[in-house]
């Protein structure tokens, strides 16, 4: 019984590692600097090819080309929103951010 007892034991250790591993690893892959590419962001900001390219060629957005294939990471593209973000005053004189 004892033997069976210490089977279960480590059996049930064992899942519960794999378990940490399967978060640990998600977790990472979320956190991960996330590349976009351009159909990605004409899909998300609802931007066109051209307006994407005008960006690129004034140097507004940060971005990575590989061959043909151009990259946004997230670090760029947060970048960008930052440095478009639009502040609305409030009539008390406070400033809230725009939707």
């Amino acid at each position: 019984m004892n033997t069976d007892l210490a089977y279960l034991q480590k059996e049930f250790l064992d899942q519960i590692q794999f378990i940490r591993k399967e978060l640990t690893d998600i977790k990472k892959n979320r956190d991960s600097d996330e590349m976009w590419d351009n159909s990605d962001l004409t899909r998300n900001w609802k931007v066109s090819l051209r307006t994407l390219a005008e960006w690129r060629a004034e140097g507004k957005i940060g971005y990575v080309q590989i061959g043909n294939k151009i990259w946004y990471p997230r670090e760029e593209r947060e970048l960008f929103i930052k440095a478009n973000l639009v502040k609305v005053r409030l009539k008390n004189g406070g400033e809230a951010q725009s939707n």
